[in-house]
């Protein structure tokens, strides 16, 4: 097996390639003058090729070199060609919210099915549904609740695992599952007249309680850190805040920490100043399982 890395890869696949013993290859890249983007795969793969590149910002160019990175792989080997995309972008653009929408998830998958991956690994996509609906091939979505876990065994008092709304409400239930501690969801209510919004717990009281809140996906972090100032304002003794993809832009981070979050804590699909747990274990062997299915 050989594993292929492009620039935007953070390590994942050196730890890759460290863990299963096989060779790392780095993409040759650069840019053109008009800023077009050129690679090549300067080495044939010995075996299965898999191919690492997570999407965070600058979004549309990953994406693009992810597409011509595929498409090289395919013309110098005939074997398995399993792409590894810690970070899916688009993801959250997963149905046609107003006439006239892509389904802009809908149209990476297609792409890399119809170039000619041959398998898919990502990283706890925000709608695992979209695999099965949009991508034909097999596929793993690996989960990190157990790392969140953790990651704040011992350090939370009583604690209480939030969900920023109800359709994150498994994800809590997962990591609540592991700390063996209470979990619910927070609601928004908008008043008719004011416009404002107030944020609250579906059902179980803050008061006094340690929170972990935690999601998917940090990106302006304006949901985290209202539902932040909810709780404490609410009662609650500290606030944490957990997510897989730390997007984090427009200033998320100091918003988080200004709302009265403890600490922010992410995985390393996104590279950020709060990526502290690694997705690599977690990857390895959902690798390892899924090249059962395709060899």
């Amino acid at each position: 097996m050989t594993v292929y890395a492009l620039e935007n890869s953070y390590g994942i696949a050196a730890g890759i390639a460290r863990s299963i013993g096989d060779k790392l290859v780095q993409v040759e890249y650069k840019l053109f003058p008009d800023g077009e983007s050129y690679i090549r795969v300067q080495q044939r793969p010995e075996g299965p090729a898999v191919l690492v590149a997570s999407l965070y910002p600058n979004t549309d160019k990953r994406i693009f070199e992810l597409f011509m990175a595929v498409e090289a792989l395919r013309a110098i080997t005939q074997d398995v060609v399993i792409g590894v995309v810690p970070y899916m972008a688009y993801a959250r653009q997963d149905r046609r919210f107003l006439d006239g929408e892509p389904i802009s998830v809908k149209v990476v998958l297609k792409t890399l099915e119809t170039l000619g991956l041959d398998a898919l690994i990502v990283v706890d996509i925000h709608k695992p549904a979209v695999l099965d609906e949009y991508w034909g091939k097999p596929y793993r979505n690996v989960l990190v609740d157990k790392q969140v876990a953790d990651y704040f065994k011992g350090k939370l008092s009583n604690p209480l695992i939030l969900a920023p709304d109800a359709g994150a409400l498994e994800r809590a239930k997962r990591v609540a599952e592991q700390l063996n501690a209470d979990y619910d969801h927070l609601v928004k209510e908008r008043d008719r007249v004011t416009g404002e919004v107030r944020v609250s717990t579906k059902e179980i009281s803050v008061t006094g309680r340690d929170i972990l809140i935690v999601d998917d996906i940090i990106s302006t972090g304006g949901t985290m850190a209202l539902a932040a100032k909810t709780v404490l304002a609410q009662g609650a003794r500290s606030v944490y805040a957990s997510c897989t993809h730390a997007v984090m832009v427009k200033g998320a981070l100091d918003l988080l920490l200004s709302s009265g979050i403890q600490e922010v804590v992410a995985t390393d699909t996104v590279p950020s100043p709060v990526s502290k747990i690694s997705v690599t274990p977690a990857t390895v062997e959902a690798l390892k399982d899924l090249l059962e299915e395709v060899l």
